[in-house]
């Protein structure tokens, strides 16, 4: 090949002759365009007629109209390139023959007249004690393109800091029997961001929306808190208190006294209600409780996911990109039950069980064993439908059982049982 001068590369003024707005609403014109065409031809009409709701003359169905047709009615055709059918005309049904339309109610729920209400936090009264656990439920306006939300008691939405987070690296997310390991990192785009998009959307949802809010300092805390408040559909606060403490590195909710710490400033900067998320890996539970209810706590939830990790030995290393994580699902159930337990012994506020509910079976667990209600977390990866599952199984528990109310077994369990100088016996 001959020798040739490189190019040199000049860049010229472009006209813009649109912006990207504009060219975004002319394609979804076209495609609205198009899906008629495509409409209209299966329903072997004109796009004259799909427009007017009139007859076209002289108008022939489309090879594909026909060939839907007739394999509805179980006849062979030839190919469709040899296939022709005779004009169709098509009559309007007079007035006698005209379809009157009906306007049908809504369809009725298996839990409608069943008296579901709870107290989750002091001032806090929901439809029904099925919640869903943060970070499994997203910002809950993706489940709601899947099941009914506004049918749940409330969700809690993706844990949120104050300043945007990137995650952790992957793998972020190892199976497990019986459970799932996760080591997401809080991955949000941070308050302020959460508050000015979901602004519009959560009230659309019918659905009370708790905020998960996290941070390593307390001032993290408090400034989500304070970024959030006036959110509408916002009705209170869960301060994941597992995260550490950057100065000392211990958990938050590991040290009765830095829970407490957090509690009391978030408390100070909003009248909604303040529902503190308990760790498993406190060394005790029930004192990081106490100190919670003093601070001013107007809830617990019990429990946050249990530390854990899985080797991959093949690879000599573990699965996760940060070695452990927090396990959740079924696997953890009875640590949680037991916590719930014990801390409902302890504290005079509302507790919400969390840890493997995936059925109204484990539900009943944890409402007997002291909590006011429950969240539901991996077990919608599996079966999004499960928390309108567990909503509808204690509505029929409660029927079954010629109840007055589902707060008639909240703490059944404990029944009979008293706690002095730290010996638990039976009345």
């Amino acid at each position: 090949m001959p020798w040739r001068r490189p190019r040199t590369h000049v860049d010229r003024a472009r006209e813009i002759r649109r912006s990207e707005e504009e060219a975004l609403e002319e394609k979804a014109e076209h495609a609205a365009e198009d899906e008629a065409v495509e409409l209209a031809a299966i329903d072997g009409a004109s796009i004259v007629e799909a427009a007017t709701g009139e007859p076209e003359d002289d108008h022939a169905p489309s090879d594909l109209a026909a060939k839907l047709g007739a394999a509805v009615e179980g006849v062979e055709l030839p190919a469709l390139s040899e296939h022709r059918a005779p004009p169709r005309r098509v009559r309007a049904a007079p007035p006698s023959e005209a379809a009157v339309p009906v306007v049908a109610g809504p369809e009725p729920h298996p839990e409608d007249g069943i008296d579901l209400e709870v107290e989750v936090a002091r001032g806090l009264r929901l439809r029904n004690p099925v919640l869903t656990a943060s970070g499994t439920f997203g910002q809950g306006v993706e489940y709601a393109e899947l099941i009914d939300v506004s049918r749940l008691g409330a969700m809690v939405n993706k844990g949120t800091t104050l300043h945007a987070r990137p995650g952790n690296p992957q793998y972020r997310i190892a199976e497990t029997p019986s459970g799932i390991l996760n080591s997401i990192g809080l991955e949000n785009p941070g308050a302020a961001a959460v508050a000015k998009r979901y602004a519009r959307e959560w009230p659309a949802l019918g659905l009370p929306v708790i905020v998960n809010v996290a941070g390593h300092t307390v001032a993290d805390y408090v400034g989500v808190v304070l970024e959030m408040e006036g959110t509408p559909g916002v009705v209170a606060y869960e301060l994941n208190v597992s995260c550490p403490n950057v100065k000392g590195g211990t958990l938050f909710g590991c040290d009765p006294a830095l829970a407490a710490e957090v509690t009391r400033a978030v408390k100070a900067e909003t009248d909604k209600p303040v529902i503190v998320k308990l760790t498993p890996s406190a060394p005790d539970v029930v004192a990081v409780a106490r100190a919670c209810e003093e601070a001013g706590a107007d809830a617990l939830t019990a429990i946050n996911t249990v530390p854990g990790m899985r080797i991959d030995v093949a690879r000599r290393r573990p699965v996760l990109g940060t070695g452990s994580g927090g396990l959740s699902g079924p696997a953890i159930r009875p640590i949680a039950v037991h916590i719930t337990y014990q801390v409902a012994q302890a504290v005079a506020i509302p507790i919400v069980g969390a840890g493997g509910v995936t059925c109204a079976e484990d539900a009943l667990e944890f409402l007997m064993a002291g909590a006011s209600a429950v969240q539901v977390g991996s077990a919608t990866f599996a079966d999004p439908l499960a928390p309108i599952r567990i909503v509808e199984g204690l509505a029929a528990y409660v029927r079954a059982n010629g109840l007055a109310s589902i707060r008639d077994i909240v703490g059944a369990a404990q029944r009979g049982r008293k706690r002095d100088a730290g010996t638990e016996y039976v009345e």
